[in-house]
This record gives structure tokens, C-alpha cells and sequence, in this order.
């Protein structure tokens, strides 16, 4: 377990999510390309590569602090044969610290990410 934390996603979770992260990012990186290319990177056209490229991120900081920020706030777990509530007071609030975390990364890296492509 990363981080000495409690988790709330299954070994199998965070690799579903890894793969995942990696097809959005594809996604993301094609979108910018195209409107750097185009010079249509300003307006409502910054929207485009910035969804894929926060589901990206979304995605990666799952798999590496395997804690899907989402069901961390809504005090589940996803396990190999569904989902379980989160009992344990303290563990629910490890979990939800790691969810907050792993949202406010996600958002900070999509934004850095849409930037430093769209912008240099």
C-alpha cells in the first residue's frame, strides 16, 4: 500500500484506471495538437483538450494513490466483486484526505498540462 495509507480501489482497479489514463491522454495530447496547429487555441476551443487531459490526470493520480477521490468522498470501496461501505471512522478519513488530494492534483496538472501545450 503507497504511502502507508488506507486505499479504497482493488489491485485490478488501479490498472484498469492506468490504462485508461493512458488512452485519455492520447485523447488530450491529439486535441491540443490539432488546434495548435489550426490557431484555434483560444476561447470556448480551450475546453476540448482540457476534458481529456483532466480525465487523464484524474485517472493516473487514481492508480497511483489507488484512491478514486469520488468514492472516497462518498465513503465506498471498490473491491474485486463490487463496492463496500468504508466503516472504520478513521480509515473513511484517511481515504477521503487521499480523495481530496488526488482530485486537487488532477485539476492542477490538467490545467499545467493545457497550458503548457496550448500557450508556448
Amino acid at each position: 500500500m503507497p504511502f502507508g495509507c488506507a486505499t479504497n480501489l482493488s489491485n485490478a482497479n488501479v490498472v484498469r484506471r492506468l490504462r485508461l489514463g493512458i488512452v485519455t491522454l492520447g485523447l488530450g495530447l491529439v486535441a491540443a495538437a490539432c488546434l495548435k496547429a489550426h490557431g484555434a487555441a483560444s476561447g470556448a476551443w480551450l475546453l476540448l483538450p482540457i476534458v481529456p487531459l483532466f480525465v487523464a490526470a484524474n485517472l493516473f493520480f487514481q492508480a497511483m494513490y489507488m484512491t478514486c477521490g469520488y468514492s472516497a468522498l462518498s465513503g465506498v470501496r471498490h473491491t474485486g466483486g463490487g463496492t463496500e461501505r468504508i466503516a472504520d471512522r478513521g480509515e473513511l478519513r484517511s481515504v477521503r484526505v487521499r480523495g481530496v488530494k488526488q482530485i486537487a492534483f488532477a485539476c492542477l496538472c490538467a490545467y499545467l498540462i493545457s497550458w503548457a501545450l496550448l500557450f508556448r
